[in-house]
């Protein structure tokens, strides 16, 4: 079941996540970031390093909310880190909220921390383990399990306390198969937050309501670095084992890379995941204060009555705390040397001293880039400089081979760029002319109207008759580079050839219109003979008319 959730559209390739997750197990697919869920061990480290809140913590509220309703009793435990977490007048405010929420009884999860305490001294005791590493965090045990399985016997076989906190992998251990039907479901600080808004519910204007159950005392410090040893202290100070505290997943994978190999012996290793402690837990609350400030109200509330009652301890000694870690292993196909160097070759590194290992993909190294790749964790063209090498490789390819002039300039007219065809062009190299100004060549009024406006100017026929050039142009706002960028299109051939064409036109058209005059004056001139000859006709038709009736008149 996810835990963490990736909006894809937000996802920007950043690899961010990639590069803070220790463990590797984010997968980019399609160039979008997921979770591998068999191998992550719930650090929460991607869900604070996205820039664009991408991930998200699955939200069990409702969940909680329908528990409430159908359930006559429900009971918070909560983690001790919440003095630190909310603004409270008195800690027992959050108890007031809690019920008014619907709980029916509040107790304070370092209760359970007094009964586990009890047990690690047990162990400690007893000096049958060769090292002992707590057990309270989850994402700790997880990682062992996972990643380090010849360390599982160094695991103190405790159960962790639980259960509302600022912690998200307390959520994946609820529902852990050993732990089948003990915890119902688990709310983060942040989910709690959300809650106490949505039902408007103000902290501090809630009367102070007492917790129920025994004082843990001094096992409320569990969430500050150190805190379980302080607890074991007030159980006796006669360890046989030397106890040091581990905070951090970088340091805590440091010591069990030691533990692996046996360099480490007679140690009580308290670890803890989250650098500082539960306080810098994935899900506190981000509107909190400065971390020395919290973990200064956790150590106050926690020194305040510190004793513990002694039927808490009695009863701890009677609850079955016993678990039994497994080896969980994450088993992924490791390629040979072969197979490594044809990934390489294929994004520019065919050998070592190609290799920048850089980290930009998120992978401290070239090599392990291509062994994630192999391993379908990523995607071939991750590489950064790669794909910027090739894609300014491709741009200059661009800009050398267009046959169009490209000329940018910025708000004062300062040459940027000036690509070959310019060079051609205004003849002159384009090292003399990045920097100059552009009016030094050309007229500059619509490079100027276009920086100022941010309109650009598309198709308008410009000719430079100091270079003997007609051009058709497009002038362009670039927001992002705050340039104004030209494309100019030589198309002096084509005005010459369309002027010869229209000059040869004309005088086709001269040449008609002489045609059609002189035919006129020939259809004038034809005319004129065929009126005379006309008159001439009708004139001898009518004598012969008149003739030939006298001569009927005559002959009566």
């Amino acid at each position: 079941m996810k835990f963490i959730n990736f909006k894809k559209a937000n996802c920007k390739n950043c690899y961010k996540c990639v590069r803070v997750c220790p463990i590797k197990a984010i997968r980019i697919r399609d160039e979008q970031a997921g979770i591998m869920e068999n191998a992550c061990i719930l650090c929460g480290k991607c869900l604070k390093a996205c820039p664009q809140n991408a991930k998200s913590i699955r939200s069990d509220i409702d969940r909680v909310k329908h528990i409430i309703k159908e359930s006559r009793k429900v009971v918070a435990s909560l983690a001790p880190s919440f003095i630190g977490a909310f603004e409270l007048k008195e800690p027992g405010q959050i108890v007031g909220a809690l019920k008014a929420l619907g709980f029916a009884e509040v107790q304070e999860t370092a209760l359970g921390a007094v009964y586990v305490s009890r047990v690690y001294r047990d162990l400690m005791e007893q000096g049958r383990m060769e090292n002992i590493i707590s057990s309270a965090c989850p994402t700790v045990n997880e990682l062992i399990e996972k990643y380090y399985p010849e360390v599982i016997p160094y695991l103190a076989p405790v159960v962790s306390p639980m259960i509302i906190g600022p912690c998200i992998s307390k959520k994946m251990e609820a529902e852990d198969f050993r732990h089948e039907g003990v915890i119902d479901a688990v709310l983060t600080f942040d989910e709690l937050l959300r809650w106490f808004e949505q039902e408007n519910i103000h902290l501090k204007e809630q009367e102070v309501v007492e917790f129920d159950g025994d004082n843990p005392g001094v096992a409320r410090h569990y969430p500050v670095p150190s805190g379980i040893l302080k607890s074991l202290k007030q159980l006796g100070e006669d360890f046989s084992y030397c106890a040091v505290s581990v905070d951090g997943i970088e340091q805590c994978i440091e010591v069990l890379e030691a533990l692996k190999v046996r360099q480490l012996k007679g140690y009580f290793i308290e670890m803890n995941a989250c650098e500082g402690g539960c306080l810098r837990g994935p899900a506190m609350p981000s509107s909190m204060g400065l971390y020395l400030k919290q973990m200064q109200k956790v150590r106050e509330y926690a020194d305040k009555n510190s004793g513990v009652g002694g039927d808490a301890l009695k009863f701890g000694k009677g609850v079955l705390l016993n678990k039994v870690f497994v080896d969980r292993s994450i088993n992924q196909p490791i390629p040979d040397e072969a197979a490594i160097r044809e990934i390489l070759k294929k994004i520019g590194k065919p050998t070592e001293d190609q290799e920048l290992n850089c980290g930009a993909c998120g992978y401290p190294s070239c090599r392990d880039k291509a062994i994630a790749v192999y391993q379908g964790k990523a995607e071939l063209y991750m590489c950064l400089p790669y794909m910027r090498e090739r894609a300014e490789s491709l741009a200059n390819v661009i800009l050398k081979a267009t046959p169009n002039i490209i000329i940018a300039v910025n708000g004062d007219m300062e040459i940027q760029e000036f690509n070959d065809a310019a060079e051609r062009m205004f003849q002159i190299s384009r090292e003399t002319a990045i920097g100059r100004k552009l009016y030094q060549l050309i007229d500059t009024s619509d490079f100027e109207r276009v920086w100022e406006t941010h309109e650009s100017i598309f198709g308008k026929k410009v000719e430079y008759k100091e270079y003997g050039v007609v051009t058709e142009q497009d002038i362009m706002y670039v927001e992002d580079q705050q340039l104004v960028m030209a494309i100019m299109r030589d198309i002096t051939n084509e005005e010459r050839q369309a002027r010869q064409m229209y000059k040869i036109k004309a005088e086709t058209v001269e040449m008609a219109q002489k045609v059609i005059d002189k035919q006129m004056m020939v259809v004038q001139q034809i005319a004129s003979l065929l009126g005379e000859t006309t008159a001439e006709t009708k004139v001898t038709l009518t004598r012969l008319k008149d003739m030939i009736l006298y001569d009927r008149e005559d002959g009566r």
